[in-house]
């Protein structure tokens, strides 16, 4: 039998549904926050490294997972919005919010329009603000192409899930994000696969797909709003991102550490796009170290500087 989390759904203006991972219920909550087409159950190998120290939780977004989109909309502002009625409801006070790409933009949001409900961010392969001169990569060209017209995308990958069927749907998916799909372990594969067989976040799945899609490229295209938001967020910060990502460009990070150069930097070798999901030990062992060498350098300002670091 899998060893699967407790469920929770909330209901905002449709279900919200909650995975809780488990951990002290009384130690400091850590949310996180799934990239675009993904849900809860690519944290599952990241959150069983961390619960010892933190009661984890992970969410899936309207559209999403376990949650229906129900007639709402899956764009990055609203779903900000949702965040922040999740963290309302919690009632938690400030929490810990790891967000992986399209998630660890709306960590960055809810930290920067909402700073007394976040302690402190892990960013994992966040989407950066665009430089006036750089290129999608090649690797994402033809999805941002699709998406400037959102009727074709979704019929897109409809015929696409149609014609490959679930497996091998998500396996193309594994991999474009992963620097091999392989690293996947077979649970977390199994649990994807049977989310998209038995349609559990709805019909219209595809729908909030492209829309988030489409959203989270137009806030990265309109840099100067982005990169006002980033540049407001004063809580501690740290950022972990693949040397393998075809997807953000490492040019990205060096531009979020020049908005924010106080924030922590660790780079995985031979890890891609979707380093929790690849590397999961790794990642949550870089993701706790870097939180906690933020958190000390937060809490005693005159303490030197820790350089960007590369984690094997």
């Amino acid at each position: 039998m899998l060893d699967l989390p407790r469920s929770a759904v909330l209901d905002l203006d449709g279900p919200v549904h909650l995975a809780d991972y488990g951990g002290d219920p009384d130690a400091p909550l850590m949310l996180c926050l799934h990239g675009l087409g993904n849900s809860h159950v690519s944290w599952r190998g990241f959150a069983a490294q961390l619960t010892d120290e933190y009661r984890v939780l992970a969410v899936d977004m309207p559209g999403h997972g376990r949650s229906p989109r129900a007639g709402r909309s899956a764009g990055v502002p609203q779903n900000r919005v949702v965040l922040d009625r999740i963290l309302g409801e919690l009632d938690a006070g400030p929490v810990t919010l790891v967000g992986h790409s399209m998630g660890a933009t709306l960590a960055m949001l809810q930290a920067s329009e909402r700073p007394e409900s976040v302690a402190a961010l892990a960013l994992l392969a966040p989407p950066t603000p665009r430089g006036r001169a750089e290129l999608v990569s090649p690797a994402l060209a033809p999805r941002v192409a699709l998406c400037t017209w959102p009727w074709l995308a979704r019929q897109s990958l409809d015929r696409r899930l149609h014609k490959l069927g679930a497996e091998a749907f998500v396996k193309r998916g594994l991999e474009l994000t992963c620097a091999s799909a392989d690293t996947v372990d077979s649970v977390t594969w199994q649990l994807t696969v049977e989310l998209l067989e038995t349609q559990a976040a709805g019909e219209d799945h595809h729908v909030a797909v492209v829309e988030a899609a489409r959203s989270l490229g137009l806030l990265v295209a309109r840099a100067s709003e982005y990169r006002r938001a980033i540049e407001a967020i004063e809580c501690p910060a740290v950022v972990v991102q693949g040397d393998a990502d075809r997807l953000v460009s490492p040019q990205g990070l060096h531009r979020l550490t020049a908005l924010q150069p106080q924030w922590l930097t660790g780079v995985l070798e031979g890890v891609g796009h979707s380093p929790h999901l690849e590397a999961p030990e790794v990642t949550a062992r870089a993701t706790r170290d870097l939180l906690h060498n933020a958190l000390a350098a937060w809490a005693d300002p005159p303490g030197p500087a820790l350089d960007e670091s590369v984690c094997a």
